[in-house]
């Protein structure tokens, strides 16, 4: 953590960070921390991006507008986490837990004597969703994917076209790879490509032993990111600016000159680092530059929807745990702490519940009414608990453009964090990280952009952090 008790005002090179996301704060404070001149431009009032929370005017409850976890597996977005002093504030859970359409529980968690990547063997050979012989043919799968290494034309395949040719029953598709996937990549199995899908399973679940456990911030999004990041960059001494709008960015000779504000006003500095979605990005810059073949393919990624939504009961009851649903809509069940002032509109110490629906374009077209209808029947349905307990209140967060869609051939699309424009860089989830859009790969991104700057400035700074290390069998099965 950094220390907060002194400011101190480098005199090194100005960059100008758009962006107050996980990616655009990471590159902030490492270039901060090295001697840069930084400017934040954030046009939200608070940071983190789409990992942001708002205040809802029925209850008075400060709101997350989407449940965001990460994994022991996320080395940068740890190390990011510490920087800013709030690695103390995510809760981890060593078990993962799955409700069957009877609302009966299934756990994977590492319970057995033998190193990854079997250390869940013991509570995957109870996982009850799937048979005997479904768990073979998921054991299988799960192999060659550690043994498959690296192949230039696996991002062009689809996951899921993969893992039919594996021959994986339907059961297995639908309560083992299916919610994994969509959970973690935000698309269908047939819209994951091999590469992003392997990676996911090698990182997260095969390689190391603790690397799949599950990390759920303590606090709010807000409390997690804005006041943080603000007394660690303004303790480095960088400028941050809040509700600033960027409207374009003035490119002559393959340089950018300056950023023109949505008031006019112009800022310059030496370098320049976009780090907000790939769509805001494309409008900063003229139609001509636009048309350029890097710009071009970034051009054609796409967007992939999440639905949050957030359950207030009259009432409390117990959810310990994180619950991952199956044969559902509802994807994941979180329970929340009412954090509203004794006294408030519907504090009444009930249960208040936020739910996540990954990829949830089939949710698009309803109302927030019918998406909640379906989604406290399912609550019902998985927790008996609950159903004494009478709905409240309702809220519905559709984030249409959550994150980049993992298709098949998106890697080649993904641009690295240099530019054409020599003094422009990029930093997003969406940048080529290897990873799926998650807070990891935003923060990778930034991590990498900055690495970027300071070559580019002779200074050249190891930023990435490893990742976590393979067991010697996992190496094995790996081939290192």
């Amino acid at each position: 953590m950094i220390d907060h008790t002194s400011s101190r005002r480098p005199a090194g090179e100005k960059v100008i960070v758009i962006g107050g996301g996980v990616a655009g704060l990471a590159a902030a404070v490492a270039l901060a921390e090295d001697g840069f001149r930084v400017t934040l431009l954030e046009k939200r009032a608070t940071l983190g991006g789409r990992a942001s929370s708002f205040t809802d005017q029925t209850t008075g409850e400060m709101v997350d507008n989407c449940q965001h976890i990460t994994m022991r597996c996320c080395t940068n977005l740890e190390f990011f986490y510490r920087r800013i002093g709030v690695w103390d504030k995510i809760r981890f859970y060593s078990k993962l837990t799955f409700l069957d359409q009877q609302g009966k529980p299934a756990v994977i968690q590492n319970g057995s004597p033998f190193p990854a990547p079997f250390h869940t063997l013991f509570s995957f050979a109870r996982f009850h969703p799937l048979s005997l012989s479904e768990k073979s043919s998921v054991a299988k799968a799960l192999i060659a994917i550690l043994r498959a290494g690296t192949s230039p034309n696996r991002d062009s395949e689809s996951i899921g076209n993969w893992l039919r040719k594996q021959k994986q029953p339907e059961r297995a598709m639908a309560h083992f790879w299916r919610p994994i996937l969509v959970s973690a990549c935000n698309e269908e199995p047939d819209r994951i490509s091999c590469e992003i899908g392997f990676k996911l399973f090698r990182d997260g679940f095969l390689s190391n032993a603790e690397a799949y456990q599950m990390g759920v911030p303590s606090v709010r999004l807000s409390d997690l990111y804005t006041q943080p990041s603000i007394e660690t960059l303004s303790a480095l001494g960088a400028d941050i600016q809040l509700k600033i709008h960027v409207d374009a960015l003035s490119v002559a000779d393959r340089k950018v000159e300056s950023v023109t504000l949505s008031d006019g006003t112009t800022l310059s500095a030496d370098f320049y680092l976009s780090a907000v979605p790939f769509d805001i990005m494309l409008k900063m810059l003229h139609s001509d530059i636009r048309e350029a073949p890097f710009f071009k393919d970034i051009s054609l990624l796409e967007y992939s929807p999440i639905t949050g939504v957030h359950l207030w009961f009259d009432k409390p009851f117990e959810v310990r745990e994180p619950i991952a649903l199956l044969d559902r809509e509802t994807q994941w069940i979180f329970p929340k702490e009412n954090t509203q002032p004794d006294g408030a509109e519907l504090s009444k110490g009930g249960a208040y519940l936020a739910l996540v629906v990954s990829s949830s374009k089939s949710l698009l077209s309803l109302s927030a009414d019918e998406i909640i209808d379906i989604c406290l029947k399912e609550v019902q349905e998985a927790l008996p608990q609950s159903r004494s307990a009478r709905l409240l209140h309702g809220r519905v967060i559709k984030e249409k453009k959550a994150t980049f869609a993992p298709i098949p051939g998106v890697e080649s699309l993904r641009p690295k964090q240099t530019t054409p424009i020599e003094n422009l860089f990029l930093a997003g989830d969406w940048t080529r990280t290897g990873w799926p859009a998650t807070m990891e790969s935003a923060a990778r991104s930034g991590y990498l952009a900055a690495e970027r700057i300071m070559e580019r400035a002779g200074r050249p700074k190891s930023l990435l952090q490893p990742d976590m290390p393979p067991s010697r069998l996992a190496k094995w099965f790996l081939g290192k």
